[in-house]
């Protein structure tokens, strides 16, 4: 890797970079970013850019790729970025577009909303960056192959932004498989350069990057850390109303005077508190500063609340779930509201990180609500501020990140491959569709005998069919499947309909709401007029009555075995911490006085009143759901506790200590067996395309992927030897 000094560095980029470092007051280039223009410019290596929100990832990627096609012109788009988000890439585009203003090289999107008349300029003179999302490079893969030649036949670099985003799931995997197909048909591998703020094992980014390429792969990080953060956690005790008045006064005062993102783990409390807030500032005579951003608000409403925080000079709060945590630009923040606990330590990371970037100190404020047990019952418990607690200590004092697991049996994803390619390609002889797919770095745990499988049940439900002279090809049904632009997605989306107010969007709803009823959507009351259930279409008044809104899907409480191991241990210790208030540092109290008396602390323990056993063993989520799905295919019989949301520990039933010890030794015996009826009543994989998935290999991706096997069997063998040799 060529070694340069800043000075080097920067006298190595293109004339129009040096300008625009220039223009814009760089004082200097970061140490990633100096080392990052000789490493891009060897094109030896793919390369990850590691470093926190903020910190100049996508220029110390970019500046030394643009200034190689700037310096040696690509017969094609010399750059490839793709994104999660196209909102990402509408703000990328602007600012990409200053930076290359009268260099000759332009930038192009290319998604569902950019304009066609771009598009078709960019098929006449292929150059640049073209910015994408997966999605639409599934879309133009199977229907205009030919302009995949066309528009990469000389590319230089893939750009994978906010590449955690994409890790250990089937929309990562997706893009995997496509930028090994695009890679045949141009014959070339393309540089791919990663980033991301939160990483958690890099060696597990490196091998995602990696994977379908011939390249070795490097990191480029940032550790030079002058952030300071400043944390406060306040926790609102709740009697039979789930937002009381409390609770909002208390976001409201945290965000007076201040310009703010309100995070929410889901669209309706969203909803409700951004109402809510805004509601209370109004009685007050405050001016209407609040604006909501998710995926169920229109474009048009989105891009106001961007522009607003923006520009706004005055205090500003937008309430939002994950579409703003992503590096979407909005201004500087004076601080972050958290609502709720965070569901995963990288999202809070990447939340918190969203204010500071111009002072270097970043604020965040955990709004908690505490609901309080009735009557001791163990399920009631409300951990959240423990788990939050714990997620606070593990970042800010240790810095851990959760690692992801790379997916090895993507079975629903196989069912979407070979309708792609088969979109693509037309008819193909089994053994060669079973080299287009098996050859790919996604499937290569995949055998031919599983393959066949899949491919017998895909023609059972008429996905594709076999031709008299023994080629395989969509069936009528697989044409029409893959001609619709729900297809090139490999999540299931959810059924919508567009309210409309005025003929202006307002949004989406996931049900239809009949005349006369009320619900709020964008922060404001809307009264329905009438349903077009024929054009998914809701008209819609301003109203005044109250209302409600839910929307389907919820984000999963999923907690790592480091996580959960820190929960015990704050539960465990009298250690007291400066940034909570009193209310939550009397909760806390309680909680570890609860925990104690309800044994939460103790491994293994009879449940009072009855005879069960409790288990609460320190370990991750996957864990605890497969020693469960081992003890019921054993023949105990045994339930999940779930401290509200939170997978905590197993009840065993009806069984004594010693014959609990010496069950779980046959059990080892035996192989740590999960009945795979059973566990296929309980479960079901992400995907659209499980449910045409032979039983066999259902069971096999759930148990492979969603399950941990190992460490279930681990946690037995100690298990049945003691527990002292478990603490």
């Amino acid at each position: 890797m060529i070694r340069m000094n800043e000075q080097e560095a920067y006298e190595r980029l293109a004339d129009f970079i040096q300008d625009y470092i220039y223009d814009n007051g760089w004082e200097h280039l970061s140490s990633m970013q100096i080392r990052a223009v000789g490493a891009v410019l060897e094109k030896k290596h793919n390369l990850l850019f590691t470093a926190g929100t903020a910190m100049g990832k996508t220029e110390a990627a970019l500046m030394p790729a643009l200034t190689d096609i700037y310096e040696h012109p690509a017969d094609s788009v010399g750059i490839l970025y793709i994104s999660p988000l196209k909102a990402l890439i509408n703000d990328q585009f602007c600012r990409m577009e200053e930076m290359l203003a009268g260099t000759g090289l332009f930038i192009t999107k290319w998604h569902g909303d950019a304009a066609v008349s771009r598009k078709e300029k960019l098929l006449c003179v292929p150059g640049g960056i073209l910015q994408t999302t997966p999605e639409s490079l599934e879309a133009m893969l199977c229907r205009h192959p030919e302009n995949v030649r066309i528009l990469f036949s000389d590319l230089q670099y893939i750009v994978i932004d906010e590449i955690h985003y994409f890790m250990g799931n089937q929309r990562g995997l997706q893009l995997l498989a496509l930028l090994e197909r695009m890679q045949r048909i141009i014959g070339r591998e393309p540089v791919r350069l990663g980033l991301s703020a939160t990483i958690g094992d890099s060696r597990q980014a490196l091998a995602y990057l990696n994977a379908g390429s011939t390249r070795k792969a490097k990191v480029i990080d940032y550790k030079e850390e002058r952030r300071q953060y400043l944390i406060s956690v306040t926790s609102t005790r709740i009697g039979g109303t789930d937002y009381p008045v409390a609770y909002g006064k208390k976001i409201l005062k945290q965000s007076m005077g201040k310009r703010t993102l309100l995070f929410t783990n889901s669209r309706r409390e969203c909803e409700i508190l951004v109402a809510q807030v805004r509601r209370l500032a109004l009685r007050a005579g405050l001016p209407d500063c609040y604006y909501i951003h998710h995926g169920s608000i229109s474009r048009e409403l989105r891009e106001e609340a961007e522009l607003q925080m923006k520009q706004r000079e005055g205090p500003v709060l937008t309430g939002t779930t994950l579409t703003l945590e992503l590096g979407i630009d909005i201004g500087d923040l004076d601080e972050v509201i958290q609502a709720s606990q965070p569901l995963r330590i990288s999202s809070m990371v990447q939340r918190v990180g969203r204010s500071g970037r111009k002072t270097m100190q970043s604020r965040i404020a955990f709004h908690l609500r505490y609901f309080e047990a009735e009557g001791g019952v163990l399920e009631n418990l409300d951990l959240s501020l423990v788990r939050t607690i714990a997620m606070i200590e593990l970042y800010f004092r240790e810095k851990y990140l959760e690692s992801v697991r790379l997916p090895r049996f993507p079975m629903n994803l196989l069912v979407h491959e070979t309708l792609s390619i088969l979109s693509q390609k037309g008819c193909l002889y089994p053994h060669r569709l079973a080299e287009e797919l098996l050859e790919l770095a996604i499937f290569r745990h995949i055998s031919q005998d599983e393959l066949k499988q899949v491919l017998r049940a895909m023609m059972e439900k008429d996905y594709i069919r076999l031709y008299e002279d023994g080629a395989v090809g969509l069936s009528d049904a697989g044409e029409r499947l893959c001609d619709h632009l729900e297809f090139y997605a490999v999540f299931e989306s959810e059924e919508t309909f567009s309210v409309r107010w005025n003929e202006q969007e307002i949004g989406t709803v996931d049900r239809a709401y009949k005349a006369g009823d009320s619900f709020f959507l964008a922060g404001r009351t809307w009264e329905v007029q009438g349903c077009d259930m024929k054009h998914k279409r809701i008209d819609v008044e301003q109203g005044t009555a109250k209302a409600d809104i839910r929307f389907g899907g919820k984000g999963a409480l999923h907690t790592d075995r480091r996580t959960m191991e820190q929960i015990h241990q704050v539960l465990a210790s009298e250690e007291t911490y400066s940034y909570l208030d009193e209310e939550a540092a009397g909760i806390l109290a309680e909680l570890r006085a609860e925990a104690k008396r309800l044994g939460l602390l103790t491994l293994l323990s009879r449940e009072p009143g009855t005879d069960n056993l409790l288990v609460f063993p320190a370990l991750g989520t996957d864990t605890i759901r497969t020693l469960y799905y081992i003890w019921n295919s054993g023949g105990v019989t045994c339930e999940r506790v779930m401290l509200r949301g939170l997978l905590y520990g197993i009840r065993i039933c009806s069984m004594t200590e010693q014959a609990f010890r010496i069950y779980n030794a046959r059990i080892l015996e035996k192989g740590c067996r999960i009945n795979q009826a059973y566990l296929l009543k309980k479960e079901r994989m992400e995907g659209k395309y499980f449910d045409i998935l032979p039983e066999k290999l259902k069971f096999k991706e759930l148990t492979e992927d969603a399950l941990d096997r190992q460490g279930a069997a681990e946690f037995l063998k100690l298990l049945a030897q003691g527990e002292e040799h478990i603490r």
